[in-house]
């Protein structure tokens, strides 16, 4: 089984015959789909920083273009449009398309709005993003929300900002136990592993152009290969699905078993534990 564990409905995932056709032509079995770009059909071309200059954690300073781009834009105003969008194309394609609600931390009725939503749409997964609307990773809100998701068997994931970001956020993760937690593009790996390891934080490993075989191996010895996840971040870079599985189908070191388990066996289990 492979999954895509991490894209936008939108650029080459924009529709449902678009998003059957990559998963088919890369051999994908399914998507956990989330808004960004309402309506685009643009896909980014992105440059492979990380496979030049694999060292550095390329995802800080793409943050802060992602910030301005979503100010500029307007971006957060156009989440919940984005959900509605990926409900409709859960809707289109049940089992191959599975919809990661992505919150508006900004919103005063947050809480209740994400579970009145859960009760309509029955999504997979739940998403923040601090470059969209921000948030404290140790405030009232998040863990509300972490215990929402640990109390449904929803994975929580989330992409930061800063080191110091990652840091506070190890603090949430260790407090829920109960709740399964995927840290978008092994942002920051490195912090991490200075830390203590937990069982419940998985690592995301898209977009193969930001994020390198050194941080995907640190991933793997700090968290195991059972803590590792598949996603491509389309459509920011192209082709992006099928150069991430082939960059684990040629990474050494991993057994055939291991190899499945981050291209879908430990998304499929996450997203099935119980609530």
């Amino acid at each position: 089984m492979i999954i895509d564990g991490h894209a936008h409905a939108c650029g080459e995932y924009l529709d449902a015959p678009k998003i059957l056709a990559r998963l088919d032509a890369a051999g994908a079995d399914a998507v956990v789909l989330s808004p960004a770009e309402p309506g685009s059909a643009r896909t980014y071309r992105v440059p492979d920083l990380a496979g030049r200059f694999p060292g550095p954690v390329w995802m800080y300073p793409v943050n802060k273009l992602v910030r301005v781009a979503v100010v500029l834009r307007r971006m957060a105003a156009k989440l919940e449009a984005g959900n509605e969008q990926v409900a409709a194309l859960r809707r289109a394609a049940p089992g191959r398309i599975l919809q990661c609600y992505w919150v508006d931390t900004g919103r005063p009725d947050a809480l209740t709005h994400l579970d009145r939503r859960h009760a309509e749409w029955g999504f997979s997964m739940v998403k923040l993003h601090q470059c969209f609307t921000p948030f404290d990773p140790t405030g009232p809100l998040v863990e509300e929300i972490a215990h929402w998701c640990g109390r449904r068997g929803l994975p929580l994931f989330a992409h930061l900002y800063r080191p110091r970001d990652v840091a506070a956020w190890h603090a949430t993760v260790k407090s829920h136990p109960r709740t399964n937690f995927i840290l978008a593009h092994c942002i920051d790996v490195d912090v991490m592993a200075r830390l203590p390891r937990l069982h419940n934080l998985y690592f995301d490993i898209s977009p193969p152009d930001l994020v390198s075989e050194r941080q995907i191996r640190a991933a793997i010895a700090h968290a195991g290969a059972d803590h590792v996840l598949l996603g491509s971040d389309t459509p920011y870079g192209r082709d992006n699905l099928r150069r991430n599985i082939e960059k684990i189908r040629r990474l050494d070191g991993l057994t055939g078993a291991d190899r499945d388990r981050v291209l879908g066996g430990n998304l499929h289990a996450l997203l099935h534990s119980p609530g």
